[in-house]
């Protein structure tokens, strides 16, 4: 083939499986979308699917109680995030009350910095690891059910990351600026 007779604008380099296809014509036949159409705006509906299938929406009772539970769900994410702060900050104590002890002593310490390993396969750390995994997912789970965009949840989710902030942020050692997902 001479490139005189190479011709870029006929070469495709995709291809849409769905070319010449109308929306009607399209199987969906392995989804079940019950007429749900999700939006992608804010309003005020009272029909959501909320993170998973099985977590609908279809009255007002259904909506109240969705975002009662979301609010709870918010809370309780603040209180995990001092938890874990607590913990923390208790090693923390723990490791310097060992510290002066042995500074008002001046006993030659026996006791040695833990290595990565020990601090790597230690409990707390398991623990630590385990809490932070939650503390994810409950942070992506909440990011879930907001980006449905109902006014009513993402309210009630800012309601209840709000009054969780309000009774358990005060308690905290330390807040960090930038945990904006988790």
């Amino acid at each position: 083939m001479s490139q005189q007779n190479h011709v870029h604008g006929t070469m495709s380099t995709t291809v849409d499986p769905h070319a010449g296809h109308t929306s009607s014509s399209m199987d969906h036949s392995g989804h079940d979308h019950s007429g749900h159409q999700m939006m992608m705006i804010m309003h005020a509906g009272l029909k959501e699917i909320i993170v998973f299938p099985g977590w609908k929406t279809n009255n007002l009772t259904d909506l109240l109680i969705s975002c009662f539970a979301l609010m709870i769900i918010a809370v309780s994410y603040e209180a995990l995030k001092l938890f874990r702060d607590r913990i923390t900050a208790s090693r923390l104590i723990k490791n310097r009350k060992v510290e002066v002890e042995m500074q008002t002593s001046k006993i030659q310490s026996t006791n040695r910095q833990q290595t990565y390993k020990e601090k790597l396969l230690s409990i707390e750390h398991l623990i630590q690891t385990i809490l932070h995994v939650i503390q994810f997912s409950i942070s992506y789970f909440i990011m879930l059910a907001f980006m449905t965009y109902n006014y009513w949840l993402c309210l009630s989710i800012l309601i209840g990351i709000g009054i969780g902030f309000f009774f358990f942020g005060v308690r905290r050692t330390k807040i960090d600026l930038n945990e904006d997902c988790h």
